[in-house]
Parts: structure tokens; C-alpha cells; sequence
């Protein structure tokens, strides 16, 4: 169900990113064999539609790609183990010289881009400060084009992560998050003090899964486990209930918790 309560400026979405926005092109760039259907929903990295397909604006025309980082010259992003996958900034350039820009609507488009946290995924050796750098060398390819409006989404609490349960590194992910998230603010507040005729939206996602996680009973969560176990790349369901869960796996949230996202990020668009 959407929130129906603000009508939206938008009948476009531009969509760059990585697994958390992904429809299907990691699926089809790996032969349609990940992530494995089913389990998982029509190529989404969830049981069900993600947050983008539940904002309400029905066209969605979408780069993201599960694994993909901020850009591969600062590092590559692989899916399904050796499967190169386009980072954001080598989607950004593929939609600039493959659409048609003189039919795009500006004035009714938004840009959204969430992704950075493969970056680190793949070298943690990286500095939030090179990963926001790259972010923003996307945002300014886009400007000169005619982007009017963009949707900009931090990182989530890595250290929650199922994926992170066992890994000595916890409160080092947190520090690194969240300093990732400072500087991601500063940057976007730089932005709109450079460019005062654009629009610049950060939405929290941090946040929001962590007041989620506060208030698990309100939201009807159960379980800060893992539904399903990916190891290897092979899927192992382990739950029955996945509405209850916060993760669908190591990785990735439930469709429920993308609904949560869609509803709270539509308020701010």
C-alpha cells in the first residue's frame, strides 16, 4: 500500500545504484542464473518489490545493479563471484549517451542514487572521504545535462548486519558508517549552496532502520537473523515468516522493510 497523503512532483524515476535499488540487471547480466528465481523475487535482491517500485511514480527507468559500487576506477564491484558489474558512475555514463535527452522532462525526473557501502564491501581500506568523492563526481555528470532534482540516500547500520554477526570488526563498521554519513552530508549541503536552483534531498536511511530496529514490536519484527542463507551463492531458506524479519539474508532487506523504506523516503520526496 502507498502513502497516498502528498501528491508527487514526479512522474519519472532515474534510478543508479546497487543492490538495494536493483529490478533485475545484475540478474541479466549473470544469464538470469543470480540471485537464484526463486527464492528471490524477478531478479530483486528481496522476496518481493523493493522500495523503488513502491514510491508510487510509475515509470521507473533503472540502472542499479546488485554489487555495484560508487565506480570502478575506484574499485570494481563483481556479482555472483566473477560477473563485472557497471558502478554507479558507469551507469550515470550510460544513461547520459544512450537516452534520449532532449524528451526527458526535467521538471517531472528525479535522480536517485543510494550505494558507497560496496565500496567498502570490497576494500574496506577505502576512506569515506573517497567514496563521497566519487559519489559526487556522479552527481556532477549529471548536472550539465539538466538534472533539476535529486534523491540521495546514506548508508544503513552495517554493524547490524547479519553478514557482520561474527565479524571482530563490528564498532569499527559503525565508526565507518557513520562517518560516511557526516561527510555525505556536508557534500550534499555544499551542493545546494553551489547549486541553489537544484534540489538535493538526503534521506536517512540510517536512521530509519535504526529506529526500526528500537522499535521492533511496533513493526511487527521478530528476528534480527537472517530469512534465508546465501553462503556460497547458493540459497538456504531458513525461515518461514519473512514479513517478521528485518533481513532477507546476509545482505539484503525484506520486501517488508522495503515497503517501510518507500513509505518514509515518498514523505521526503
Amino acid at each position: 500500500m502507498y502513502i497516498q497523503s502528498k501528491k508527487l512532483l514526479y512522474d519519472t524515476i532515474v534510478c543508479f545504484g546497487d543492490s538495494n535499488s536493483d529490478t533485475e540487471n545484475a540478474y541479466k547480466l549473470t544469464g538470469y542464473k543470480w540471485p537464484v528465481d526463486p527464492p528471490y523475487y524477478n531478479g530483486r535482491f528481496s522476496n518481493g518489490k523493493i522500495w523503488i517500485e513502491k514510491l508510487g511514480i510509475q515509470n521507473l527507468i533503472n540502472y542499479a545493479c546488485g554489487d555495484a559500487t560508487t565506480d570502478n576506477n575506484l574499485v570494481q564491484g563483481f556479482t555472483a563471484i566473477n560477473v563485472r558489474v557497471p558502478g554507479v558512475r558507469q551507469q550515470i555514463t550510460k544513461y547520459i549517451n544512450t537516452a534520449d535527452l532532449s524528451q526527458v522532462n526535467f521538471h517531472r525526473t528525479i535522480f536517485i542514487i543510494w550505494a558507497g557501502g560496496n565500496d567498502y564491501r570490497f576494500n574496506l581500506a577505502l576512506s569515506p572521504s573517497m567514496v563521497i568523492k566519487s559519489l559526487i563526481n556522479g552527481i556532477h555528470d549529471l548536472i550539465p545535462i539538466g538534472a533539476k532534482y535529486f534523491f540521495i540516500v546514506n548508508q544503513p547500520p552495517f554493524q547490524v548486519y547479519p553478514a557482520t554477526f561474527r565479524l571482530s570488526i563490528r564498532y569499527y563498521l559503525k565508526k565507518l558508517t557513520l562517518e560516511h554519513n557526516r561527510k555525505l552530508s556536508i557534500s550534499i549541503r555544499l551542493l545546494q549552496w553551489i547549486f541553489p536552483d537544484i534540489s538535493f534531498t538526503l534521506f536517512d536511511i540510517y536512521s530509519l532502520i535504526s529506529n526500526i530496529l528500537i522499535n521492533r514490536a511496533t513493526y511487527g519484527i521478530n528476528s534480527m537473523n537472517k530469512c534465508w542463507d546465501i553462503s556460497n551463492y547458493t540459497v538456504v531458506e531458513l525461515c518461514s515468516t519473512p514479513d517478521t524479519y528485518l533481513f532477507m539474508d546476509q545482505y539484503h532487506f525484506t520486501t517488508r522493510i522495503h515497503q517501510l523504506i518507500a513509505d518514509a523516503a515518498r514523505k521526503s520526496l
